[in-house]
Order: C-alpha cells, then structure tokens, then sequence
C-alpha cells in the first residue's frame, strides 16, 4: 500500500481513537470502528487482531461493544467459520444510537434526581429554621434552573434521536460560516 493511504488509514484510525477516548467510549473501541468504516473488506477478528496490534480478547470484548452501540456489525461470509465485521457509516445512526442510549439514559437520570431533591426539600420544609428555609428556597430555585435545562436537553435528544431524516452532509459542507 502506498505510503500516503497508510499515513491517512494510520492518523484516521488513532484520530477516532483518541475522539472516542473524548466521549467516554475506550480508545481501542475508536480505533476498530475506524479500521472497520476505512475498510473496503469485512474484517474478521484476526484482520483487527494482526492489522491493529491489539490482544484478541480486547478486540473481541470491544466488537461486543460496538455491536451494542449499533457502530458494527457481524457479516456472515459463505464459507467462513470466522466472524467479520464492517462499520455503520451513517453517522447520523451512530450519534442516534449513541444518543438515544448513553446520552438520553443521563439526563433522564438527572431529570430524576432533581425531582427527588425538590420531593426532599418540600418534605422537610416544616421542620426547617428560618435560615434553612432561605437556604431551601435558593436551593429550589437553583434546581428549577437545572431542571428546566434539563427538560430542554431531553426535549433536544429525543428530537434527534426520533429524527428519521437523514443529515444531508454534503448541504453542510456548503454552509458558510462567519
């Protein structure tokens, strides 16, 4: 292979890595989904074994997690006993998939765990001081704030990930910006 096609395959492949590291996925984790989404061939386990200098095992734990994430997917060939694999490359399915689980998940949680404190503070309203009550009070307000950002970051989530369109990639490249 020419040594410019394996600069770029080389630089793509860590880039994604150290971005998934980014995101809170594992680095090897970007690092096969960018072997796999810059393969013109389904890889086995073996081809991102010997072609990423990676244990077989992490490979094989972190496909799991790909697979999971909807960023892979197992490609049965006729004849072969080994499992292949190639890459989802619509990313706006990615950051759907990504979003609706990881991301979605958080903020529900934090939706849930504002509204249990607001629950607490209401509960013990009347057996708060003065001064506590005033703390409570700033308090509350401080969490409807967070509350209502929130509400607001879910209501965005679920807009993107129940969007079916596709994202018109080639139209943003034409967007100028400042």
């Amino acid at each position: 292979m020419h040594k410019n096609l394996t600069a770029v395959n080389d630089s793509t492949v860590a880039g994604l890595g150290r971005l998934a590291r980014f995101f809170g996925f594992s680095e090897v984790m970007g690092r096969l989904y960018g072997a796999l989404l810059l393969s013109p061939e389904h890889l086995s386990l073996d081809d991102l074994t010997e072609g990423l200098q990676i244990s077989k095992g992490s490979v094989s734990m972190n496909m799991r997690s790909l697979e999971r994430w909807g960023m892979a997917k197992e490609i049965w060939v006729r004849g072969e006993r080994k499992k292949y694999y190639m890459a989802e490359s619509d990313m706006w399915t990615v950051i759907r998939n990504v979003l609706s689980g990881r991301e979605m998940r958080e903020v529900q949680l934090a939706l849930q765990v504002l509204g249990d404190s607001v629950e607490k503070l209401r509960v013990a309203e009347g057996d708060l001081s003065a001064e506590e009550r005033e703390t409570a009070a700033y308090y509350l307000e401080r969490i409807g704030e967070l509350q209502a950002f929130f509400q607001m970051a879910h209501m965005a989530l679920q807009t993107v990930v129940e969007s079916r369109e596709e994202l018109d990639f080639e139209a943003l490249g034409r967007i100028e910006l400042g």
